[in-house]
């Protein structure tokens, strides 16, 4: 059985193979004295793996691994299977994805390969085989990611097609069927035999659209599927299987996406500096993120980690986030000072069960919000407490210590009195019961007391 973290793993996906000079150990050193405990590492580099067809180079990340375990850093590494070659593209055409019918995608960018052609997956499990075999038994290995961010493209391949129209015969048996589940009279667009089924490029039917994006769904959930179970038959069963899931992919399920995986990883990437105010814009105003956040405020960021841990409803990893800034020339915006710790401890409190719903004016929800904490919410001594601009969640941990966090939501510094003794978790200083608690402005701090049950 995989063995999942038994604690919060801080780390960063990490490629050395990308620095233009030789600086490994002084990054394995910082990680060590930023207290990293993970790195994922492998995943974007098949060209790399493999130079040319059937030519495989498998020694050159040795040394991020033996170095990452001589600092006590575990690794998940992934295999490279989403961004594929030049001299496949070249040798194999066939794999192309096409982003219409007969329209094949350029090369040049990711995710450009039709990943449930047969061919794409021989020369897929052939390198996952050929990377595994290679590093299975290395100590600092903990799991496996698999692909990455599946279902990025719909795919308008012949050979699609023809597995659609062998999908939908299995789902409706007959074209008279089709033509009445599908309201095909309409416009008239009732088929005599499946041959006259027109491709999806113009078509306007609803019924057609859903069954085709289904169809999609089921190759993104095959390609992990399968990956998953080929690398669970070649590593030791302690070690996980999992992928990075951006939740917004076109061509795939995100209801059953983390099923055939040990634990979800999700790409949580978020409006930063005034896009993360509170509440947060009524929409993505003005350039405030790059064009793959669609709405900005922490609202978005918080549906991104209820959607990941509704994916197999358990914790999740976060294995992507706005690290530094993210995206294009033109949208690139580093974060405030603070608000990458206010990211870190919403996603790390994500586990708890969230109430969403559409209220459509602001100062109405904030109210209701206060009303309903006043009046629903049973007596508790630290919400009693704290100033209005301060929230304070609890957790637990294996030791059975309660832990409260500490968020200031405000750019006012505040205090307060707390109820209880407790102690700062991170530097350890103790505060007596009734001692004065500091906050900064958008401060997050994190106190341990005693677990009374």
């Amino acid at each position: 059985m995989a063995e999942l973290p038994d604690r919060v793993l801080v780390g960063a996906a990490y490629y050395a193979e990308y620095q233009p000079y030789e600086r490994l150990d002084a990054d394995l050193d910082l990680m060590a004295a930023g207290g990293f405990g993970v790195i994922r590492v492998g995943e974007s580099v098949w060209s790399t793996w493999e130079p040319r067809d059937g030519v495989f180079e498998l020694d050159w990340l040795q040394p991020v691994l033996d170095g990452a375990h001589a600092r006590g850093i575990a690794v998940v590494l992934g295999t490279p299977t989403y961004a594929v070659p030049p001299w496949l593209r070249a040798k194999y055409p066939e794999t192309t994805a096409h982003s219409a019918t007969g329209v094949a995608i350029p090369y040049g960018m990711r995710q450009d390969v039709d990943y449930s052609h047969p061919t794409f997956r021989y020369l897929a499990e052939r390198v996952v085989r050929k990377i595994v075999d290679r590093y299975v038994g290395h100590p600092a290995i903990i799991g496996w990611q698999v692909d990455n961010e599946p279902g990025h493209k719909l795919f308008y391949n012949p050979q699609v097609f023809a597995g659609f129209l062998g999908y939908l015969k299995d789902r409706y048996g007959t074209v008279e069927e089709l033509n009445r589940r599908w309201g095909l009279t309409y416009w008239s667009h009732r088929i005599d035999d499946w041959s006259e089924l027109w491709t999806p490029d113009g078509n306007r039917t609803p019924s057609y659209d859903l069954a085709w994006r289904r169809y999609q769904a089921t190759l993104g959930h095959d390609l992990i599927a399968w990956q998953a179970e080929l690398v669970r038959s070649l590593v030791p069963a302690h070690q996980f299987v999992t992928t990075c899931i951006a939740m917004g992919q076109q061509g795939q399920d995100i209801t059953v996406i983390g099923e055939p995986l040990d634990i979800a990883g999700a790409n949580v990437y978020y409006a930063t500096q005034d896009g993360l105010e509170l509440p947060g814009a009524q929409g993505l105003e003005g350039g405030l993120a790059p064009f793959f956040v669609p709405w900005a405020g922490p609202a978005y960021l918080a549906l991104q980690a209820d959607t990941a841990r509704g994916t197999r409803q358990a914790p999740f990893l976060v294995t992507e986030t706005n690290a530094t800034s993210i995206g294009g020339s033109a949208d690139n915006f580093p974060a405030y000072d603070g608000q990458w710790r206010q990211v870190a401890w919403h996603l790390v409190g994500a586990g708890r069960v969230t109430t969403v719903g559409t209220i459509p004016d602001r100062e109405l929800a904030g109210r209701l919000a206060r009303y309903l904490a006043r009046t629903s919410l049973p007596a508790e001594e630290w919400r009693d407490a704290r100033p209005e601009t301060v929230t304070v969640t609890v957790a637990v941990n294996a030791a059975g210590e309660r832990l409260r966090f500490v968020h200031n939501w405000s750019w006012t510094p505040t205090s307060f009195a707390v109820p209880g003794e407790v102690a700062d978790l991170l530097d350890g200083e103790p505060l007596a019961a009734g001692a004065k608690f500091e906050l900064g402005p958008w401060d997050v701090r994190v106190l341990r007391e005693r677990h009374a049950g």
